[in-house]
């Protein structure tokens, strides 16, 4: 989500860089992972990718890939100089525009033939988005070693293959997580303790509200922030089955409880008076100075946030912390996650020293390099060496212990445009939690029956 799951700027210029490393092959061990100060949270217990071992007369591979140029960063390079130095493979990458223009020009190059070895995308492909059948175009990582180290089922669905649900891309880039980023501070002077009932939730909201604090933040002048609450209350098994059936016309969105919990939580702490005044006139940009500031207790957003509380609040950045919703209570809940963009090896003469760099890169060592300097969640467990805040490691272990979910499933009709505009109606009273249920029923059987699906007749 962030905004940059909401819509996309697309870039005018087209930028065709490439970056070559090129360095000498070696035996030196150049060590990523030592122990991190940052992070306070125990090394996971999960076994280490194995790695290849180096050898004093490696032959170089040359190998190329393709991606947005915003998603190579510092830790890329290093850790590009560390691939060549370990297994020695140089990738050359070239660099396309952002949005629709970068996405075009990579679909061109697959349907003309044009194909690199290395494919810097979106996860969870589909055979529908122009690069064929999944199975036909790229390397299933299925049993590659460095999946040991990665969570298959908090990922299954929004990671993987339409087609026949196995994973295609490796993880690359952070990931984040829906979570209630929190003001310790504030909690701390008023005697709170982290909720873990919806009960215990709201006896902290009264309290903060008798504080003097705004207990719950709701930015709604950005309506796409008030989706976070509700896709916290979906990280559950239960969606995905829900899901499942409405997309074939045997269960309705009015059965999916789930989602109707996540609805039912943004009428009642209205109604009872726990958030700012004006939620449909404040702003993201509101939101994170109240909680950095202490003047709100609570903002249940994703991650990505604390970049930006990081940049413009700095002193009062440790003062943040994170903790899951409670609205099953018994630590039965989850947090929802966000995928990270994804590399795909592609089928073809190069495909086995793709995978070499791809099983390298995903390794700790290389994880560790590349999380040193780029920020987001990794995805792959047991990255000691990170550059995230105190809010984001405590998401993190969530993440690792396996709390952590997205819905599971994707739809086949994206009706998702005009949820945010339900949600205000929500906030205002226009609308009940059912009748938002009953607007998106419609709205799926209307694209549904649009592209003739039989199962709507």
């Amino acid at each position: 989500m962030r905004k940059k799951y909401f819509g996309k700027v697309f870039a005018a210029a087209i930028l065709a860089l490439l970056m070559v490393v090129v360095t000498a092959c070696g035996s030196g061990n150049n060590e990523g992972s030592s122990s991190s100060t940052n992070n306070g949270s125990s090394p996971s217990a999960s076994p280490s990718t194995p790695e290849e071992s180096p050898s004093a007369s490696l032959e170089k591979i040359k190998i190329k890939g393709i991606g947005h140029a915003s998603w190579f960063k510092s830790g890329m390079d290093e850790v590009l100089i560390a691939a060549a130095e370990k297994t020695g493979i140089e990738l050359e990458i070239e660099k396309i525009p952002e949005g629709m223009d970068g996405v075009n020009l990579v679909k061109a190059r697959f349907a003309t033939g044009d194909k690199p070895d290395l494919l810097f995308y979106y996860a969870g492909l589909g055979d529908t988005q122009g690069f064929g059948k999944m199975s036909d175009t790229f390397v299933s990582q299925e049993d590659q070693p460095w999946i040991t180290n990665f969570d298959k089922e908090s990922w299954k669905g929004i990671m993987t293959a339409l087609e026949d649900g196995k994973y295609y891309g490796a993880p690359y880039g952070g990931s984040n997580t829906s979570v209630v980023l929190y003001n310790k501070k504030v909690f701390e002077s008023l005697g709170l303790q982290v909720p873990t009932t919806m009960d215990e939730f709201w006896s902290v909201s009264e309290a903060l509200k008798k504080g003097g604090k705004i207990p719950v933040y709701l930015s709604g002048k950005d309506a796409w922030t008030l989706q976070l609450p509700v896709q916290h209350a979906q990280a559950t098994s239960s969606t995905a089955e829900i899901l499942a059936k409405i997309d074939v016309n045997q269960a309705k969105f009015t059965d999916w409880s789930a989602r109707k919990t996540g609805l039912q939580f943004l009428k009642d702490v209205t109604s009872k008076g726990l958030t700012n005044k004006d939620v449909l006139s404040d702003t993201y940009d509101n939101a994170q100075k109240a909680l950095a500031t202490g003047e709100a207790g609570m903002y249940i957003m994703a991650t990505w946030v604390m970049t930006d509380i990081a940049s413009k609040f700095p002193d009062q950045t440790a003062d943040i912390g994170a903790f899951i919703m409670p609205y099953q209570g018994a630590d039965a809940d989850k947090s929802y996650i966000f995928a990270p963009n994804a590399v795909f090896v592609v089928k073809g003469k190069n495909e086995e020293a793709a995978q070499k760099f791809v099983n390298f890169f995903e390794s700790l060592e290389a994880q560790n390099i590349f999380f040193g300097k780029d920020g987001g969640i990794p995805a792959i467990k047991g990255v000691t060496v990170t550059s995230l805040t105190p809010a984001e490691l405590e998401a993190k272990a969530f993440l690792d212990a396996g709390r952590a979910s997205g819905d599971g499933f994707s739809m086949k009709y994206d009706i998702n445009a005009a949820f945010p505009a339900y949600l205000q109606d929500i906030i205002i009273g226009g609308k009940t939690p059912e009748q938002v249920l009953e607007a998106q029923q419609k709205d799926y059987e209307k694209a549904a029956k649009a592209k003739d699906d039989p199962n709507f007749k």
